[in-house]
């Protein structure tokens, strides 16, 4: 079983310095392409879903170049329009140990994808035969004009009976202090998705509740996800709640039809953070999609965002099968 499934999004070039250094003491810089919806419908594609992004590109080399990384993680371009003179970067340096990740960005303003309008995308073909489309709260800071589109794509995909896809990622920073415009534009969205993946932070955030510090609080995680589904009438809400000892442990939690489920936990080292949260939203639409028992389906969507973490660069690469082997507890180490 398939489907055909699309994410709206912003496609960027990632920049990272090599062997943990600083960015002033390097002279070269790895490049690859990615975004939530990339990450997100890269791992389907590999899952075995027909999968395409909507976006756009600068028709220029650096478009072509992003185009090309993106057919070669099995995810369609038919949607991706061309225009414009840019595409939004950002700058990695890995931290390490008490070191910090740094993450900064260049151009995202000024990209192809930021300064387009819902008259660049011919909004009717796209969302034909479309089953499911992957939106990011992302999308809802990077601009006005953005936030508007994303809003109204996902409105007129509602009416068309297509399932909406919304990943929180409420992140303060974007935001510039705007909360009232961010909290409303997040309603609007919550309103209409779906499945949700959603922190206890964004929960908070969304229900206007003073935050707490303990994030692995997982009476508090179950208690706000339930009363976001149930206001929201939000059919699937999912998050990962992450715990830090002498190693890092991570949990799935996920609300579905009434039921909640816990996966077990999962002790793992990190070769790279970014793109983990875009792994176990895939696991949950795999296995929303094959109608997975809501336990296989916390499991399977939690190791895979184990597996993102270990694998380089921001898309999810693992198989199906790799994803089982770590939820069965088989894997092996080296492959003969």
């Amino acid at each position: 079983m398939s489907a055909k499934i699309k994410a709206f999004g912003e496609v960027m070039m990632r920049l990272e310095v090599p062997n943990y250094l600083k960015l002033e003491q390097t002279r070269n810089l790895n490049v690859s392409y990615s975004g939530t919806g990339v990450n997100v419908l890269s791992a389907l594609s590999r899952f075995g879903h027909q999968t395409s992004l909507i976006t756009k590109l600068p028709a220029n080399s650096v478009g072509d170049a992003a185009i090309a990384n993106i057919r070669s993680l099995g995810i369609s371009t038919d949607d991706i329009v061309r225009g414009g003179d840019y595409v939004g970067l950002y700058f990695l340096e890995k931290g390490f140990h008490v070191r910090s990740t740094k993450v900064t960005y260049s151009n995202r303003q000024e990209s192809s994808f930021c300064t387009s309008t819902l008259e660049d995308f011919p909004i009717a073909s796209i969302l034909k035969n479309t089953n499911m489309i992957h939106f990011c709260g992302i999308s809802l800071a990077i601009s006005e004009n953005i936030r508007e589109m994303t809003i109204e794509i996902a409105r007129q995909a509602k009416q068309l009976g297509i399932t909406i896809i919304f990943d929180c990622n409420y992140r303060p920073k974007l935001w510039n202090n705007e909360y009232m415009i961010a909290r409303q534009s997040y309603m609007e969205m919550v309103k209409l998705a779906d499945i949700c993946f959603m922190s206890k932070r964004d929960a908070q955030f969304l229900l206007g509740m003073e935050e707490d510090n303990e994030d692995s609080d997982l009476s508090k995680v179950e208690e706000l996800l339930k009363i976001v589904a149930d206001e929201y009438d939000i059919q699937t809400i999912a998050c990962t709640i992450r715990k830090e000892r002498e190693n890092l442990i991570i949990q799935g939690f996920i609300y579905h039809d009434g039921a909640t489920c816990l996966s077990k936990e999962y002790v793992y080292k990190t070769l790279d953070r970014i793109g983990a949260g875009d792994g176990f939203a895939s696991g949950i639409i795999h296995g929303l999609i094959h109608h997975f028992p809501i336990d296989e389906m916390i499991e399977f969507s939690t190791a895979a965002s184990v597996l993102a973490h270990t694998t380089y660069g921001d898309t999810p690469v693992c198989s199906a099968e790799e994803i089982w082997s770590l939820v069965h507890q088989d894997m092996v180490d080296i492959e003969r």
